[in-house]
């Protein structure tokens, strides 16, 4: 609808479309699985949130666009409007002092994460490589600041990367709950602006915040997402906001780390990755890692599941993530209730409880699941065999060639 009206020079009715459209299309993207898809959308988005703001600059009565240099170009004079003149760029570098900065702190108050997760190192399954890594980057500094004079001083940008469903995120919401410093959460979503120029100030903001708030964690999910490789016929807003990246990751105040997340580094922008000063890969997790993970998954269900079981199915569960881990145990621990929905007959036992059983048992009554009366329902173990079903229909989330650029890319790159 906004580029018909566009199209048809009714520019008032087209702004007002762009930007309800664009808003709609980045609350999509939020939602949207990572992917080529979701990187051209982003792209689109972009485009669109550049030709609405040349627009809003073109309809602005002329007393705001006193002194703006570029600012005066016509509505009409076709999209290349959208990135021409520096006011948005000049804007941007400018400080974010005043009621604005204290806009751009409000609107980055949900990227702070204020209540623990109560994700303990326990709870992420191996990983050994890590988790040394982030507690000395993140823990120890805060908790044995004297360890650090001179000219030993922590890491200031540390890059996970691997395939997805390996416990990136999860390393993160461990170093959030075992520090006791400030912890900013955020994606390529909370800091792409559909306004020319906001991206940079969110992203300046974001690290003026962090360094007024130290000790401060900054977390970027989908790092490659803000940050990848600067290509002919990229976006101006795309590009200012790289720069600014680029700038406030080049001058980090002391107390202030930034932790980035990628499954897909080799799409970093070089200059990006230079700033990480230790990459660490995160690997598919092996034998003794799956068995922890398939313990952790089980928790406090009522299982009959021996040491020796979990070793078997450890053993049998080789190339899946740790994602596909969790999905395998969620599919085994519903396979009792399966049973239950699908028992006929069910046999009142001596503690009064009902549970499924043949129908030549003794006591056995013909009757549905849901005919039990509720609360009187013997609830079942699950068992080894629960897990032979989904066993057969899981399937390993991350190819083989997956698998080899990231073992190329930590060869070429990693830490």
């Amino acid at each position: 609808m906004a580029t018909q009206h566009d199209n048809r020079k009714e520019y008032a009715a087209a702004l007002r479309e762009y930007e309800r459209g664009t808003q709609i299309l980045l609350d999509a993207l939020k939602r949207m699985p990572d992917g080529d898809r979701k990187a051209a959308l982003r792209l689109k988005a972009i485009e669109y949130i550049e030709r609405a703001e040349a627009l809003k600059r073109a309809l602005a009565p002329p007393a705001r666009c006193a002194g703006g240099g570029g600012r005066g170009a016509s509505a009409a004079g076709g999209r290349g409007g959208a990135t021409g003149g520096r006011g948005g760029a000049a804007a941007a570098t400018a400080g974010t002092g005043g009621a604005e900065g204290a806009a751009l702190r409000s609107q980055l108050d949900g990227a702070i994460v204020s209540e623990k997760p109560n994700v303990r190192w326990d709870d992420v399954a191996g990983l050994a490589d890590a988790k040394a890594a982030l507690q000395e980057a993140a823990v120890l500094p805060i908790r044995f600041p004297d360890l650090f004079q001179g000219e030993r001083k922590p890491w200031r940008g540390i890059l996970l990367y691997g395939p997805p469903g390996t416990g990136k995120s999860h390393l993160a919401k461990a170093v959030a709950t075992e520090v006791d410093a400030t912890f900013f959460s955020v994606s390529s979503s909370d800091l792409v602006s559909k306004w020319v120029g906001e991206s940079e100030k969110l992203v300046r903001a974001l690290f003026e915040e962090a360094a007024r708030r130290r000790p401060a964690i900054i977390f970027i999910d989908e790092v490659d997402a803000l940050a990848s490789t600067r290509r002919d016929g990229e976006s101006d807003a795309s590009r200012r906001l790289k720069n600014e990246l680029l700038v406030r990751m080049s001058g980090i105040e002391s107390g202030v780390l930034v932790l980035g997340a990628t499954n897909i580094p080799w799409e970093l922008d070089a200059a990006v990755r230079r700033r990480f000063e230790r990459r660490v890969y995160i690997p598919l997790p092996d034998e003794g890692a799956r068995r922890e993970l398939l313990r952790i998954h089980l928790g406090e269900t009522p299982h009959s599941l021996a040491p020796s079981d979990l070793d078997r199915l450890a053993s049998r569960t080789m190339g899946l993530s740790g994602a596909d881990v969790s999905v395998l145990v969620r599919d085994a621990l519903l396979e009792p209730v399966r049973a239950l929905q699908a028992a006929t007959h069910f046999r009142q036992g001596a503690d009064g409880r009902w549970s499924p059983c043949d129908a030549r048992a003794r006591g056995a009554q013909p009757m549905q699941l849901l005919q039990v009366p509720a609360g009187a329902l013997a609830t079942p173990d699950v068992r080894a065999a629960d897990f032979d079903g989904p066993l057969k229909s899981v399937r390993p989330s991350v190819g083989r060639d997956d698998l080899r650029r990231h073992e190329e890319f930590r060869r070429e790159y990693g830490s």
